[in-house]
């Protein structure tokens, strides 16, 4: 009989353990092997969680950036077909959505592994909630371009497929370059567009705003150096 493949969720901030519930925390305690996006981070929100098992004595499996699809993981893998269950945790967040873990939920399919998604909490859907903006249509387009210019170029294009899908917008940045996105926005985008800004959700130092390009320019820009964000957009 094949074991099973769980798709974890973590918390989204160093403060979120309550927002993963007991049900999940438990399943999680009942697994020996794991793979994920970054091991380090995975065993401090193991060991948080009050795993019976020491966290050395757990099969922790750290995906390759630049290999993801490696032979190494398609090994490890393979203790699915044995019997053993896995369980897929990311960086932060619901593993399968804005990181590598579908690569494995892929391969699962595939080999008849049965894939169980658990409960947690995920960062876009959190700011597309607290945003005011169409939940009913949404495109997540993960990062948009570094360069500055290929960059505004982006920020036009999604912003005609919100006006001809009548879709939310989502994308995101490394923390470090928030300040020069937004400011992008301000130059690129349409005065009436609509511009949500959701960061450091789930800590005590949340934000959540949402306003035309028009207001924002009226307002003193948030500080967003180096504090997590999801941006959404629409009309």
């Amino acid at each position: 009989m094949s074991g099973t493949l769980y798709m974890i969720p973590c918390p989204i901030s160093e403060e979120g353990l309550n927002t993963i519930p007991k049900d999940t925390i438990e399943l999680l305690h009942r697994l020996d092997h794991f793979v994920v996006e970054r091991a380090r981070t995975t065993r401090r929100y193991i060991k948080s969680t009050g795993h019976p098992k020491t966290i050395d004595s757990l099969n922790i499996f750290e995906l390759d950036k630049e290999q993801p699809e490696s032979q190494e993981l398609f090994s490890f893998l393979k203790q699915l077909k044995t019997g053993q269950s896995i369980g897929v945790i990311s960086e932060a967040g619901c593993p399968g959505i804005a990181d590598p873990g579908a690569i494995i939920v892929h391969w699962a399919h595939q080999n008849n592994i049965k894939v169980v998604p658990l409960v947690g909490p995920s960062s876009i859907f959190l700011a597309l909630m607290g945003s005011g903006m169409n939940g009913q249509g949404f495109c997540f387009h993960g990062y948009l371009p570094a360069k500055t210019n290929e960059m505004s170029k982006a920020l036009k294009r999604v912003e005609s497929l919100s006006i001809s899908t009548r879709q939310t917008q989502i994308f995101m940045e490394a923390p470090y370059r928030n300040k020069n996105i937004f400011e992008q926005a301000l130059k690129a985008l349409s005065t009436q567009t609509k511009l949500c800004i959701a960061c450091d959700i789930n800590t005590s130092q949340e934000y959540i705003k949402t306003m035309t390009i028009d207001q924002w320019k009226k307002q003193k820009a948030p500080d967003l150096h180096k504090r997590p964000c999801i941006f959404l957009l629409g009309k």
